[in-house]
């Protein structure tokens, strides 16, 4: 062979060993699992709190659980392996999944019907009717009939459980509340079905129980007011108890602890639909308290069977509130897995008490005393401050700060009582020896912004390196929050709900909550943010607070991230980072804000897997449909799902 044949062989053997090498490491390392390519994904790689988005890309590739690679299709195409699954997006539009920093799915899998209908379709195991969207006063003219057909089905010992309804857009929410309160009650209960235990809901998270139900909910809770005795920090009371025990009010852990008592799996199962009904409207990480023991154990059980199908932050709220204990927990402060980890803790709510005075007359015309901010009620005002100096709540606010342990999670209302809160955070750093620097690192947070920050307070928040959880849903709702304010206090005060324009423009990071059952309506209140208006009032609340689409979307995905205490693992799309993303049936930069609402979700990946996969996308691209939008199970008549 000739001088230039063996250049021309030697060339070709350096190629061929080359590319052996290369293959040698890819196979070493691992190809993708999952390349989506040929989109617009939208990053939220801008740290500034302006509103740039960052990188846009066209392709993204996905391996174990975790973003591998971002950049051009061409670029992302050529890690593919023989076994990778592409998916071409033909231009659609990929989101950060979102994160909601005050939401409980706990609750509301016993509130709204297909979660529940899915994982329990029939009445084997325990009886639930759902009441139909009609006036207050015609669903309680049937309760008698439907409890009387409930029980006359019911076998000895089973449970039965009836659901007020507030209407698609929470049309019958205050008359409802207004007559429950006035109208069921245990001695009624008990009547109705005196050898079944029941409880009646009153279409959100209040219920009374019967004489049955409280007996069995006394066999895991002989102290019937444990979730005061705990959580609130409370000392063991007999008149508590004895309150609790003709009232019927067993409050939130009457459905985990009582009605699924022994029923551990069955809870999980229930849990896990509902966060899958949240992942099919891109929702997929929670923040909350768990409100029950049993809750934890059964997101602890999908954990440790590789099922749970979002991530779940959880805050303590007790029993033990003395500061050894939560010594302890804040040395596990951040840990968990990667769907389960602990993210702070709370102990008692805060109130709607005011700086301001209430219009004169106010309180009389609605016949009602104080309330506390939780839910972001609003118009409860009045003097009695959960956080004020010498409660039980600001002891233990002072604790948990002292202890070296993070404030977060906490429902709160009004500005005064977030004076307060701030004061707890100074007052138990100082007990602690705790420097400037170090109380900012905790990032410690209160949530709803339903009457705070007033602007006054914005730089002592920015000071404290607190982060604030808004919720949009209140600049909806007449029954609680701006419209409230409104006439409680005067419209000049609504900018103060949910004041997210002036907490970005002072560089507070800021999040997001619905904090109802109503996730097929995010987009809708992501528009409510930006408009500011109430449908039903005509009005538009605190107009200056009105932002623009991407502050909103910072607060669902990037910001929500450092709540969580997660910002190197979740929030963006950058490599290394969980591969959780939504692909969109329409481009939420560029549509116009009346059709936001009318977005679509076509797809949810959690982790790198498809949780939600719409029938149209999974034909297009040849795969099964999964998640929520593949039940099948009946929903009940008057709980549509209404998106805007």
């Amino acid at each position: 062979m000739n001088r230039a044949g063996l250049l021309v062989l030697g060339a070709m053997l350096c190629n061929v060993l080359g590319w052996t090498q290369n293959g040698n490491i890819a196979a070493k390392l691992g190809y993708p699992q999952t390349i989506v390519y040929n989109g617009k994904i939208v990053t939220m790689d801008d740290n500034s709190f302006t509103s740039a988005v960052g990188a846009i890309v066209q392709a993204m590739a996905v391996r174990d659980g975790k973003i591998l690679a971002t950049g051009s299709t061409a670029e992302i195409r050529a890690l593919a392996g023989p076994q990778t699954k592409q998916i071409d997006l033909k231009g659609r539009t990929v989101l950060p999944s979102f994160a909601l920093t005050h939401e409980h799915p706990t609750d509301w899998v016993f509130i709204e019907p297909r979660a529940f209908r899915h994982v329990l379709p029939n009445d084997d195991v325990i009886i639930s009717r759902w009441m139909p969207n009609l006036p207050p006063k015609e669903q309680l003219a049937r309760l008698e009939g439907v409890v009387k057909e409930a029980v006359a089905k019911a076998k000895p010992g089973q449970w039965i459980r009836v659901i007020f309804n507030w209407g698609p857009d929470y049309e019958w929410a205050a008359e409802m509340q207004d007559l429950f309160s006035k109208s069921i009650t245990k001695a009624y209960l008990d009547q109705l079905a005196p050898n079944n235990p029941m409880t009646v809901k009153d279409g959100f998270i209040g219920s009374i129980a019967n004489k049955a139900a409280v007996e069995v909910f006394r066999t895991v809770h002989p102290d019937l007011d444990f979730y005061t005795t705990g959580r609130r920090g409370a000392q063991p009371s007999e008149e508590r108890i004895r309150r609790v025990e003709q009232s019927g009010n067993l409050s939130r852990p009457v459905d985990p602890d009582a009605m699924l008592k022994g029923k551990l799996p069955i809870l999980a199962d229930l849990l896990k639909a509902e966060m899958e009904l949240w992942v099919r409207h891109g929702i997929t990480a929670f923040g909350s308290g768990p409100y029950s023991a049993f809750n934890l154990q059964a997101f602890n059980l999908l954990d440790q069977q590789g099922r749970m199908p979002a991530r779940f932050v959880w805050a303590y709220q007790g029993p033990a509130w003395d500061l050894e204990t939560l010594r302890v927990m804040a040395g596990a402060l951040g840990q968990g897995s990667d769907y389960l980890w602990l993210g702070g803790a709370f102990s008692g709510s805060g109130s709607g008490c005011m700086t301001i005075p209430e219009k004169p007359g106010w309180r009389e015309e609605q016949g009602r005393g104080g309330e506390e901010g939780e839910g972001g009620r609003g118009g409860g005002g009045g003097e009695n401050c959960t956080f004020a100096p010498g409660t039980v709540s600001r002891e233990i606010n002072e604790r948990i700060i002292e202890s070296g342990m993070r404030l977060a999670g906490v429902h709160t209302g009004g500005d005064k009582d977030i004076d307060y809160f701030m004061d707890s955070i100074e007052a138990g750093a100082k007990k602690a020896g705790m420097t400037l620097e170090q109380i900012r690192a905790k990032r410690n947070a209160f949530d709803h912004s339903s009457g705070a920050p007033r602007p006054e307070q914005i730089p002592r928040v920015k000071n404290l390196g607190m982060m604030v959880s808004q919720i949009n849903t209140i600049l909806w709702e007449t029954h609680r929050g701006a419209s409230v304010t409104a006439k409680q206090y005067g419209i000049e005060y609504t900018n103060w709900v949910v004041p997210r324009k002036s907490v970005t423009e002072a560089g507070i990071m800021n999040t997001m909550e619905i904090d109802r059952p109503l996730p097929h309506k995010i987009f809708f209140f992501i528009t409510k943010g930006m408009n500011r208006y109430n449908d039903r009032d005509k009005q538009v609340y605190g107009p200056g607070e009105r932002t623009d689409r991407i502050t909103q979307l910072k607060a669902l995905t990037r910001w929500s991230g450092y709540y969580f205490m997660r910002e190197d693992r979740m929030g963006t799309l950058e490599p290394g980072k969980y591969a959780d993303f939504i692909v969109l049936d329409r481009d939420f930069l560029t549509v116009p804000e009346a059709d936001i609402p009318k977005i679509e979700v076509l797809m949810t990946m959690v982790g790198g897997k498809m949780i939600h996969l719409g029938a149209d996308l999974a034909r297009e691209i040849g795969m099964t449909p999964a998640g929520a939008s593949t039940w099948t199970e009946p929903v009940p008549d008057g709980w549509i799902e209404k998106r805007w």
